[in-house]
């Protein structure tokens, strides 16, 4: 700062950053409009191209049409409908078939949704919190029998 009366600078004070203080504004602060705007698209334009660049140098094999008149193939989900076809071997049967399509994974589904309310003590210990562990045992159990099953069929059909 300039004191007109002496012509010459008068000194800046240093801040002294305390515990009280030391949060009240960030030593630094950019705009996220352009910059960060900015540098997402640059990030996302060479992911893009990354991913063109390897789809053109390693493409998705194309296997021969289906053929109708087989009656040796084993129809077999997607990845990501694998666990609802493994529920449905868990209860076969016409008589089961909703229970095991329907019923088990809305109990499952509404349970983990239910769990911050269910289980709200801050309690670190496992014995003191039976709800939640029961149900981390149960999405462990299920995880890994829908994987035993996974396997099993992947043995027992091999060629598909």
């Amino acid at each position: 700062m300039y004191a007109p009366a002496t012509g010459k600078q008068k000194p800046v004070e240093q801040e002294v950053i305390t515990e009280e203080n030391v949060f009240e504004r960030p030593d630094e602060t950019i705009a996220f409009f352009p910059k960060q705007v900015l540098y997402d698209l640059f990030v996302s334009t060479l992911l893009l191209l990354a991913c063109c660049a390897l789809s053109y140098v390693s493409p998705a094999p194309l296997t021969e049409p289906a053929d109708t008149a087989t009656v040796t193939y084993v129809p077999r989900p997607e990845w990501f409908f694998f666990f609802y076809e493994q529920m449905l071997m868990f209860f076969p049967g016409y008589a089961l078939i909703s229970f095991g399509a329907v019923v088990v994974p809305t109990v499952f589904v509404v349970l983990l949704f239910a769990v911050p309310w269910l289980d709200r003590g801050p309690r670190a210990s496992s014995t003191r919190r039976p709800f939640a562990t029961v149900i981390g045992v149960l999405v462990v159990v299920v995880v890994l029998l829908n994987m035993l099953m996974a396997v099993s069929r992947i043995i027992n059909f091999p060629g598909q």
